[in-house]
């Protein structure tokens, strides 16, 4: 995989009140641009691409978590030109590509928002698998 990079720029957990019945939990992803980057390698400049990122997590009145931050994908200057070029075109990227970045994105923030969902005593966001004793 050639994703090279990852960095969170914002980190925001907030606990307004504890979560009631009502009260459903929203995740969110989106990817809010694609722009060229320099990644200087050795002596050498390569084209990169600095893919920035929105995870949110919505606890409706109870509260609310935010990771802002960006990735850095190392390609082939070709692929790398393709990719934003269609992004510059539509906001939109190829299935694969896409697929690949918002895989990537969701393991790396799930872990970090389970961690400081845990910190502040907010429910988790997704469901933990859990064990189960075998019944005799």
């Amino acid at each position: 995989m050639p994703i090279v990079g990852f960095n969170f720029d914002k980190i925001s957990v907030e606990k307004k009140s504890s979560l009631s019945k009502e009260d459903k939990i929203q995740n969110n992803v989106n990817v809010r641009d694609i722009k060229e980057s320099k990644l200087k390698i050795d002596k050498n400049e390569v084209k990169s691409l600095k893919i920035e990122f929105d995870f949110s997590v919505d606890y409706s009145k109870a509260g609310n978590l935010q990771l802002l931050g960006n990735l850095i994908y190392l390609e082939n200057e070709p692929k790398i030109s393709e990719l934003l070029n269609m992004w510059d075109k539509d906001k939109k990227m190829q299935t694969e590509f896409g697929a690949q970045i918002y895989n990537f994105i969701i393991n790396r923030c799930s872990i970090k928002a389970l961690q400081l969902e845990e910190d502040v005593g907010l429910p988790l966001h997704i469901i933990l698998p859990k064990v189960k004793p075998k019944n005799k």
